[in-house]
């Protein structure tokens, strides 16, 4: 077919005239007119959705209110002494008196809900007594200990929590409190058994 194709000079030099002077302008591919309503209404559902939730959002986050009191960070009072700390909570907060240190500083806090804390603090180690109304689990100790110990304290069972034969945590309860003792660095049952004798 190619060979019975003739192109006369005349028709030579009109195309290579023709290709010269055209313009050749890569084709915009449209895109067509319902594709463009549905992403145009897409995006406006978007920024309905973001006007409508993202103050929702901003009222779950810490912030101060009116009174000066921070939205979900619990306000902690201080108390100056033992008998301070009792007032503050509504009953008796009891003591620890034989440490395994000597103690250089008492702390006294009080926590919304009623939950009464003293910190006793050492050169290097601390004991924290933690004492609520209710059988609620004062300690705020969930760590994964691998070893438990049920000791017998006047009536109580007393479960002592730690690794090994050394124990940082004590939880009891004795049907109107709970209490929880956790010290710094872990102690044998020996020690245990004095620290809770020693609590008055």
């Amino acid at each position: 077919m190619m060979d019975r194709i003739v192109v006369t000079q005349e028709m030579q030099t009109r195309i290579l005239r023709t290709i010269r002077t055209t313009e050749f302008q890569p084709r915009r591919r449209s895109v067509p007119i319902p594709a463009r309503r549905v992403a145009i209404a897409a995006c406006l559902a978007l920024l309905v959705i973001g006007a409508v939730t993202l103050p929702r959002f901003q009222a779950q986050l810490p912030g101060e209110d009116p009174s000066g009191v921070q939205n979900g960070v619990w306000s902690i009072t201080q108390a100056s002494s033992l008998q301070e700390l009792s007032q503050l909570v509504g009953f008796q907060v009891e003591e620890l008196g034989d440490l395994p240190f000597a103690v250089t500083e008492t702390e006294y806090q009080a926590y919304p809900g009623g939950l009464a804390e003293v910190i006793y603090l050492g050169e290097t180690q601390s004991v924290t007594l933690r004492k609520l109304a209710g059988d609620g689990d004062p300690s705020g100790d969930y760590s994964a200990y691998s070893n438990t110990l049920v000791l017998t304290m006047e009536g109580y069972s007393v479960t002592l929590s730690g690794e090994g034969s050394l124990y940082s945590l004590a939880v009891w309860k004795d049907g109107i409190y709970s209490y929880s003792i956790r010290v710094s660095q872990a102690c044998s049952e020996e020690t245990w058994v004095s620290i809770l004798e020693g609590m008055k």
